[in-house]
């Protein structure tokens, strides 16, 4: 009778525990779904981008920079997002924009001229892979970046109190919010200025570079000197680098996109191309961002037992995801002509379970390496994991679109 009260005692032990894990792989199902369904915002990125197509393919440069472009702020929101949400979990950051720490408007100013050595970045990058020197270029890129840097740091700390407050989870749903409305306005913002470059507005646009340029350096060396110093330097050193890794992969990128509008389907792939990177981009950030809060709070130790339990967050993130990729096939279908529910659907899901899979254990590793050698897993994992993720995606869909488009 005891051995068989143990069996029974052992058997709902284990069914408790069953159901314990289901539930927090249903929270995350439930809140990644809110997460994902933002990413149709995208379209009218994609929409934006295509409307411009034949005007835009008579300069090919605009296709090599743009997964850059992208990648910047794939970088500085990852960097900041993941910052914030643990800064809120930790208590160094308060739920106000008005009356906040000095380590938050530190790190909002240090972004500001991130986002100015970015642009820099771009340049040279592209300069040396190419070698083309262009004025233009330039001032596309950096009027891009820095008209958008702002109001994209406004809206992901807005978003990042709301959340909070509502006591919700920011690792969830700050990053994939903020790209996408990030994403929306960086590719309107982009394509209107290389229009204005195109229509000979050189001049204007250089001067306003130039005011931006003065602007944010100004900032950094207020923040140097009256600011949190540490918060400033340890932020433009981990994070310069961080951007330094991501751009050189979102070179890469660029070179894939060239071929990947070679490949037939062209207007299909351009309309659809940002809410694909962006799908695969919030679902690495999600898992980025849940572990570099638990590695803060102790959580999480890369032992085996912390893996599995972290495992339910995975399971419950894909859930939404199917769900997700099954809505945009629909809408996908109904955007673009002689373009079916199920070939959208196979385009769209099977690039995206091959790039997760790659992703994955990139986050995981990311996360070892930087937490083993005492940097902020803050300043990398995101970072890192959005231009591996724009790299592989686009790889991926390049893939798939020529086994699938003709």
């Amino acid at each position: 009778m005891k051995i068989a009260l143990d069996n029974i005692a052992q058997i709902l032990r284990k069914i408790t525990g069953l159901l314990e894990e289901l539930e927090e792989a249903y929270f995350t199902a439930r809140q990644s779904a809110l997460a994902l369904f933002v990413n149709l915002g995208n379209l009218l990125a994609g929409l934006s981008i295509s409307s411009a197509l034949e005007q835009l393919r008579t300069h090919p440069w605009v296709f090599r920079i743009y997964p850059q472009v992208l990648g910047t702020r794939g970088i500085l929101t990852g960097i900041f997002s993941a910052r914030t949400s643990t800064g809120l979990h930790l208590g160094s950051i308060n739920s106000s924009l008005r009356r906040n720490t000095r380590y938050f408007y530190s790190l909002v100013s240090t972004m500001l001229v991130l986002a100015s050595l970015s642009a820099l970045m771009i340049y040279i990058l592209f300069s040396i892979s190419t070698l083309y020197i262009s004025v233009d270029i330039y001032t596309v890129v950096y009027t891009t970046i820095a008209a958008v840097s702002p109001f994209s740091l406004f809206f992901i700390s807005f978003i990042a109190f709301q959340v909070f407050r509502k006591k919700l989870d920011p690792d969830i749903l700050l990053y994939p919010s903020s790209s996408v409305l990030n994403d929306v306005i960086i590719s309107l913002v982009f394509v209107g200025v290389v229009r204005a470059i195109i229509l000979q507005a050189t001049t204007f646009l250089l001067a306003l570079t130039v005011v931006f340029m003065a602007l944010f350096s100004a900032l950094g060396f207020y923040t140097f000197y009256y600011g949190q110093k540490d918060v400033f330097l340890t932020t433009l050193k981990e994070g310069g680098l961080a951007l330094f890794i991501g751009l050189s992969i979102e070179l890469g990128t660029g070179i894939v996109l060239s071929e990947l509008l070679k490949a037939g389907g062209i207007a299909k792939i351009a309309i659809l191309y940002p809410v694909m990177l962006s799908v695969l981009g919030s679902s690495t950030s999600i898992i980025g961002s849940m572990l570099t809060t638990r590695i803060s709070t102790g959580e999480f130790d890369f032992s085996i037992s912390s893996l599995k339990r972290f495992s339910q967050n995975i399971l419950g993130l894909q859930a939404a995801s199917v769900t997700f990729h099954g809505a945009l096939s629909i809408i996908a279908s109904i955007l673009v002509e002689d373009f079916s529910c199920l070939e959208f659907f196979a385009l769209s899901y099977l690039s995206h379970i091959l790039g997760f899979i790659v992703m994955i254990p990139v986050v995981f590793l990311t996360a070892y390496i930087t937490y083993r050698k005492g940097l902020d897993p803050d300043n990398f994992i995101n970072p890192i994991q959005s231009s591996i993720a724009d790299l592989v995606e686009t790889i991926s869909i390049l893939v798939v679109a020529k086994s699938i488009l003709r």
